[in-house]
């Protein structure tokens, strides 16, 4: 029976502006929306690689002792300055996996390239190529390039270091930028190490370590005879010598490292940076120790 009172469909009518405002919304839909998640690509990788340092092993405390390798990658990533680090656990046969990617200031950047520059685990011509490209991409000057000591340089530390008459058993070794003697103090069988670098464009000399003190020292405030008599032969062959004393803050013991910039430094061309310390020092202060000519 037919019922007056039942409201009847009627055909939506839609205005000329719903109706361009609905075709402008299915324009904008992206085409990956009707895609399965697994066909989706993923955004591009922009990071590019300036250089890499060298694989290095270590051994993470977690539950239990776990052996893993390591390197960084150093680059530029839209602009701006970029550190990636990547791990393994040799153990799961894995291939590795990048722990983390942050942007840098040239300061910071500079850093962690000598850190990796001291350990060994970077090639001084390596350092030098890839701190020119930050420094353009920072918009910071590069200033000048510096290769490692000459053959008649490196002649006139071997000099030097056999005057030094309170050291015996030297050793020395050199290359990639720095020059190392090795020796014992002449009675109490002490260690003593010496290194010798030229100033880099933009050394850490002068920044901020977490857990190292700065302090400027004279001469007279060396404690250790053995390293003061290093400093009284350095002396004696420079036309001056600054020392500054860095102490780790995380050692119960308080070690100290001595860093003495040499200048007039006879057959030597520049300045020149001079660690001194005993050996078990040296690993506590970074990019300080001016020990990577060891690997």
């Amino acid at each position: 029976m037919f019922n007056p009172f039942k409201k009847r469909k009627t055909a939506e009518v839609k205005t000329p502006a719903v109706e361009k405002a609905e075709a402008l919304a299915e324009e904008r839909e992206p085409e990956d929306s009707q895609k399965p998640a697994s066909e989706i690509a993923a955004p591009a990788d922009t990071f590019t690689e300036w250089c890499r340092s060298d694989i290095r092993g270590g051994i993470e405390r977690r539950e239990r002792n776990d052996i893993f390798e390591s390197y960084s990658v150093f680059g530029e990533d839209r602009g701006s300055l970029t550190v990636r680090y990547f791990h393994r656990y040799p153990e799961h046969e894995r291939d590795f996996d990048m722990s983390y990617s942050r942007e840098l200031s040239f300061e910071e950047f500079n850093r962690r390239l000598l850190t990796q520059l001291d350990r060994g685990d970077m090639k001084l011509s390596t350092y030098n190529a890839c701190i020119q490209r930050a420094a353009l991409c920072a918009a910071v000057e590069s200033g000048a390039i510096y290769e490692g000591f000459s053959d008649s340089e490196n002649a006139a530390l071997s000099d030097f270091c056999d005057s030094i008459d309170t050291l015996t058993d030297k050793s020395y070794l050199h290359g990639d930028g720095v020059f190392s003697c090795d020796g014992r103090s002449a009675v109490g069988d002490e260690s003593i190490c010496v290194r010798f670098r030229k100033l880099l464009p933009h050394d850490a000399l002068y920044t901020e370590a977490a857990g190292v003190s700065r302090e400027p020292a004279a001469g007279y405030d060396i404690e250790n005879l053995w390293i003061m008599s290093v400093y009284n032969r350095l002396y004696e062959r420079c036309g001056s010598c600054k020392v500054m004393t860095l102490t780790s803050q995380w050692s119960v013991d308080r070690e100290s490292l001595y860093l003495i910039t040499a200048e007039g430094f006879r057959g030597i061309d520049g300045a020149v940076l001079v660690a001194v310390g005993e050996a078990a020092c040296f690993r506590r202060f970074g990019f300080y120790s001016l020990d990577f000519s060891k690997k």
